[in-house]
């Protein structure tokens, strides 16, 4: 399995993230990850992740604010910022 997640494509102020790659770009990475692999497809399936993920993609992922960024409240009235992210399940 391996997860998606928008990259960083314009830093904001003092080094951190201020705007990430659509989901548009996101599905087209992930296709293009397809054709360079010799896998097996399982299932593709859009997941909300949590925001300072590792290994999502090629990198960290930090969160300030972005069009990508969805804040969920949790039941204890904590809110998390999230990616909206494409998962990829494959056999190789």
């Amino acid at each position: 399995m391996r997860n998606f997640a928008p990259r960083i494509t314009k830093r904001g102020p003092f080094g951190g993230p201020a705007e990430y790659e659509s989901f548009s770009e996101i599905v087209s990475a992930v296709n293009q990850w397809i054709d360079n692999r010799t896998i097996q497809v399982i299932n593709v399936e859009t997941v909300v992740l949590p925001d300072r993920l590792e290994g999502t993609s090629d990198s960290f992922y930090g969160v300030t604010v972005s069009n990508g960024v969805y804040p969920v409240t949790t039941s204890s009235g904590i809110t998390i910022n999230c990616f909206q992210c494409v998962r990829v399940w494959y056999r190789e």
